[in-house]
């Protein structure tokens, strides 16, 4: 028996009012499947990511999670049937401190029976990100940049997703903390949570990811097992160019 996809996007066209940005995309995320979406600026990357969380509805073409329609869906419907998001450049509240910015994670899990629910996972999110956990009561607008990404990630987990999207995760980063955030989302992957990645840095999402498909101008140019895309000459052509081949 076939396993039904944790999300499928099916022949998505998507435009800005006249300007078309996907033609006809397609892909699939399997449960527990740690996916990278690669390309270069302007190729329709960021866009996938907005039309999976519901940002923007795509002209045709359908997105099912679980094998049902949410093509329709709201942003919010969506975050409860366990889609989460690490946004580009993090987005955390600034004036708010590192905890408060982790609980608006869990904002949707609402309800008494909750609670108890809620403080087990503050407290799984602090032994898995200990920097953050020493920072706890820090304004997030005083964080570095990677001591942020690790928050937005902490705070995709307080709302128990089934699927992190995550958008341009080591951007920005020093080299220090690139590392370190990809050890933690490969983490996070193993303990049985999917993640979309969205990257240009092919050789660094392919590093970890199973699976990958690149993007060049709103169509897939290849995909495959992320091991044969790190090894596969015809890389250059589609991701970046020669951007692709010093990459890897």
């Amino acid at each position: 028996m076939t396993e039904v996809p944790l999300l499928e996007l099916d022949a998505i066209d998507t435009c800005y009012g006249p300007v078309q940005v996907h033609f006809g995309l397609s892909l699939v995320i399997q449960p527990g499947q740690l996916v990278c979406l690669l390309g270069g600026n302007a190729s329709g990357k960021s866009t996938t990511m907005k039309v999976i969380l519901g940002l923007l509805r795509p002209r045709s073409g359908h997105v099912r999670l679980d094998g049902q329609d949410i093509t329709q869906l709201p942003t919010p419907d969506r975050i409860r049937a366990g889609i989460a998001s690490v946004p580009e450049a993090r987005r955390l509240f600034p004036a708010m401190t590192v905890r408060e910015n982790l609980l608006m994670g869990a904002y949707l899990r609402r309800g008494p029976q909750e609670t108890k629910a809620v403080t087990q996972d503050l407290d799984r999110v602090l032994t898995l990100f200990p920097r953050v956990a020493q920072r706890i009561a820090a304004r997030a607008g005083t964080l570095s940049g990677g001591e942020q990404q690790m928050v937005a990630l902490g705070r995709a987990l307080m709302s128990r997703p089934r699927l992190i999207c995550m958008d341009e995760p080591t951007m920005g980063l020093s080299p220090l903390f690139v590392d370190r955030v990809l050890d933690l989302i490969a983490t996070i992957n193993k303990d049985g949570t999917a993640i979309f990645m969205v990257e240009q840095n092919a050789s660094l999402a392919l590093r970890i990811a199973q699976y990958g498909y690149v993007i060049q101008t709103g169509r897939i140019a290849l995909q495959g097992p992320a091991q044969d895309l790190l090894t596969n000459p015809a890389i250059r052509d589609a991701y970046l160019g020669q951007a692709a081949c010093q990459a890897n």
